[in-house]
């Protein structure tokens, strides 16, 4: 291409002097040189590993947070992220929810105690920030609610007591990470998880900056003084709506991204505190949503998902909305990411065939609007309207196992009726592994009250709860209700409510609701539901949220439950593992628990120490005696028995090696190579290894190693950039149980040179030079008429004894000296443009 070379005096009282223009570029020394809603995933991408900042501190001892103010700023949380759609098809004509009649027809038949909440308290007010976020989750002692606050996430810990918990730490999560790189502040979005199989804790915010999140895991079951690792992940985009869930070998996260993504983060490493690594896929976009995103199982009850289940993730497509899913009615989209942490590459997310569910109708207020839910004073559908979030599968999809069979509920909210009338679709799956369908489904509304926001759960006994919001535009303000069913209530309908938590007497300041809101599930009777959602007030344009509790008198037969970790162990041949094996209580379940334990090594023994063991306590098992075992790994079922129980199970893995691995083979980078990426992906071949570790280093003695990690696969990338035109060798080396490899052999590389920079192995190639002191054929005054002084000159010169000088002007000028026409090569790089300038400023 052609281009041409300008300066340009812009100032009064400047004097500027230019002399010795040249273009080069560095040449080798030899030489110059359309997705449907079913259509496929992306390819994965594995993640570095992210180590964590391990953080002993009781929580009591921090900051509180920063309390709001009169007169403090109101500060609103970053919008839902929204990216165009590809194909925005016409909006469809209004029509009602075939499901409506059915509830409206049931009544409302309350079962004893439902009604009346046994906890029910305000716990955080804000009014300088928008919109609240409002969740939590419940353990066997504790109870940990969130919501959005000024700088990071507010935190508050609470035991359990009844009617009035009592709060025992109030902080944030940036104050646990203790001014740790990004997340020593945090932008919200909270998130709590308690993972009950391992009794551990998570947290999850935005960091203060990048593509990030803070993920805070609790070192044991105490939040309070037990401490926490604290992990900073970055992302190829911004986790915009992150949400998260508990499976079997995954922590599971979804977010709204450029395209809806789908992780898997490797949950024994966290709760290990050791290095961790997270596996991304993405589904494709659906064409009416530019807010798109899945929503993740997490997992309720005393039992795991099978082994080898796959995790699942949801949405909703409403046929009408989104052109390009042909067909009747409108569906329910299950994707499955089937994780393998050795081989990432093996690693799956597929989608299962559309589940038709009955019409529902995702237009409220069109298809983005943030307004629609009228409040007091406030049409349905005007300016502050509420935020009807018509977008995701609502926080939590819940993920069930009983004894014959496997559930997943959920909920959406939907145009009841034509006009923007917000109600909640909620719905029951049955089946396993891929393959789902309805059991039931049915649509929440009663009257010409909005219903959304909600968030639903199930207990040990099938039943199934759902807290949500509540508004209209004329009497009923941003409040709080919760409505159910027993097990045995006619199918697609919710008979047990409608209870109030919070009715509220005046509007909260902003049209941002929710985002979201939870209900979980108490593990200690598997039965008291713990909601947290917001409401209006208490005084004029503020919110509050509120935690309630209540629970079905027909739930709470006394029961145990199993859990173990780590959930894999690995050993050398003739090494022993060893387990520990919780037995949880139910509902003061007290009898003795038997525990035995199949699936070992023919050779090996497995025995727990103590045993019976009363609930609640816990048990070692230990397997030894492994000399003749093979190789291979060995699903161990831990069962146990008492009087009073149908039994349970859970399943722990033994990875047995018999021999040392193999010294690794490196492939790529390729020894020698050059013009390298900053973070190159670093690949080997191996075998029979359990992990690799990578050294990257500036020496072939390796004592300045610049970039190493410890990895289960065979491939890693490092998370910051390597210096640019740097000769670098690299090199791993294997380990399992039984011994570590000796290193590989060395490869070197070189990384790309960038602008400014000449590769290894390459020189300048000049395209353009002039000193100018041969009369400046081709150079030209530029535009500025008469007032343009650009000249020839002897002043100030450079290299030789000419220059070309403009005087310095009495008034405002733009004086323009153009170079001659100069063809740039094509392919080349860098292309450098360096001159010799001297200017006097007034």
């Amino acid at each position: 291409m052609c281009g041409s070379i300008s300066r340009r005096v812009w100032n009064r009282r400047v004097a500027a002097t230019v002399a010795a223009v040249a273009i080069s570029t560095a040449v080798a020394a030899t030489g110059a040189a359309d997705q449907s809603p079913g259509g496929p995933a992306s390819p994965v991408v594995v993640s570095p590993p992210v180590t964590p900042y391990v953080v002993d501190v009781d929580l009591r001892d921090l900051p509180p947070p920063v309390e709001w103010q009169p007169g403090m700023p109101i500060k609103e949380i970053p919008r839902r992220e929204f990216h165009p759609p590809a194909l925005v098809p016409p909006e469809p004509g209004p029509h009602g929810d075939p499901l409506v009649d059915l509830q409206r027809s049931v009544g409302e038949s309350w079962a004893d105690g439902f009604a009346t909440p046994s906890r029910n308290f305000t716990s955080i007010g804000y009014q300088s920030l928008n919109p609240a976020d409002p969740v939590g989750d419940v353990g066997p002692n504790h109870y940990i609610h969130s919501a959005n606050g000024s700088g990071s996430s507010v935190i508050k810990v609470y035991d359990k007591a009844e009617p009035l918990p009592s709060l025992l730490a109030s902080t944030t999560m940036s104050a646990i990470a203790g001014g740790t790189g990004a997340c020593a502040s945090g932008q919200g979005d909270p998130v709590v998880i308690h993972d009950q199989f391992a009794d551990r804790w998570l947290l999850a915010e935005f960091a203060s900056s990048g593509n990030s999140l803070c993920v805070y895991v609790s070192q044991s079951a105490d939040p309070v003084a037990g401490g926490w690792f604290v992990y900073q992940f970055s992302f190829p985009s911004f986790p915009d709506y992150h949400k998260w869930g508990v499976w079997r070998d995954a922590f599971a996260m979804a977010a709204n991204e450029s395209s809806p993504s789908a992780y898997a983060f490797d949950r024994a490493a966290m709760l290990a505190g050791a290095p961790a690594t997270f596996q991304r896929f993405t589904a494709p976009d659906l064409t009416g949503f530019g807010f798109q995103t899945l929503t993740p199982a997490d997992t309720d009850g005393p039992e795991l998902p099978p082994v080898g289940s796959p995790i699942p993730f949801i949405r909703h497509i409403d046929n009408e909305s989104h052109s390009g899913f042909a067909g009747p009615g409108d569906y329910l989209q299950l994707w499955f990411l089937d994780v393998d942490w050795v081989t990432p590459a093996n690693s799956t997310f597929t989608a299962a065939p559309a589940i038709q569910v009955a019409e529902f109708d995702s237009t409220l207020c069109g298809l983005t609007s943030f307004y629609c839910m009228g409040k007091p004073g406030v049409a349905q559908g005007s300016n502050s309207s509420l935020d009807p979030l018509r977008e995701p599968v609502m926080f939590r999809l819940v993920y069930r196992k009983f004894s014959d069979h496997e559930t997943l509920a959920g909920n959406l909210v939907t145009d009841v009726d034509g006009a923007n009338l917000g109600g909640i679709r909620w719905f029951e799956l049955r089946g396993s592994g891929t393959s789902w369908s309805v059991f039931q489904e049915g649509t929440y509304s009663l009257d010409n009250v909005n219903r959304w926001m909600a968030s639903l759960a199930m207990d040990g006994a099938g039943n199934i709860a759902m807290g949500y919001s509540v508004s209209n535009s004329t009497s009923v303000y941003p409040g709080l209700r919760y409505a159910g069913r027993l097990a045995g209530d006619p199918v697609g309908t919710m008979p047990q409510g409608e209870a109030s938590i919070f009715e509220a007497s005046v509007n909260n300041g902003s049209n941002r609701w929710g985002d979201y809101s939870s209900l979980n599930v108490d593990p200690l009777d598997d039965c008291t539901f713990w909601f947290a959602g917001k409401f209006g007030g208490p005084t004029s344009g503020q919110w509050s949220t509120r935690i309630a509790t209540f629970k079905f008198d027909e739930c709470g037969t006394p029961d145990f439950y199993l859990g173990a970790s780590p959930a894999e162990q690995t050993i050398c041949a003739g090494q022993q593992a060893d387990y520990t094996v919780s037995v949880g209580q139910i509902s003061g379940f007290a009898n003795s628990v038997s525990l035995g334990a199949s699936g070992q090594p023919a050779s090996a023994t497995a025995v727990f120490a103590p045993n019976p063991v009363t609930p609640p306590g816990s048990s070692t098992l230990t397997v030894s005696n492994t000399g003749a075992a093979g190789a291979g790994t060995y699903t161990i079922q831990v069962t146990g028995s008492a009087i009073g129980s149908s039994g349970h199970s859970v399943g722990v893995d033994l990875v047995v090696f018999t021999s040392g691995p193999p010294i690794p083979s490196l492939v790529s980078p390729a020894d020698g190579s050059i013009n390298q990426p900053l973070q190159p992906i670093f690949g080997w071949t191996g075998g029979n290894a359990e992990s690799y570790t990578i050294e990257v280093a500036t020496d072939a003695g390796f004592t300045n190693v610049v970039f190493s990690a410890n990895v289960s696969g065979t491939s890693a990338s490092p998370a910051t950039a390597l210096a640019s035109n740097t000769l670098y060798f690299w090199r791993v080396i294997a380990f399992n149980p039984c011994a570590a490899s000796s290193p590989s052999e060395i490869f070197s590389f070189y990384t790309e040179a960038l602008p400014g920079d000449c590769g290894f192995g390459s020189g300048p190639s000049v395209r353009f030079f002039d000193n100018l002191e041969s009369g400046a054929p081709g150079w030209a005054l530029g535009s500025g008429g008469s007032g343009n002084t650009w000249a020839l000159s002897t002043a100030r010169s450079y290299s030789g004894a000419t220059s070309y000088h403009a005087v310095d002007p009495s008034t405002t000028s733009d004086q323009r000296l153009d170079a001659p026409s100069v063809v740039l090569p094509t392919g080349a790089n860098p292309l450098t443009l360096q001159f010799w300038n001297w200017q006097l400023m007034e």
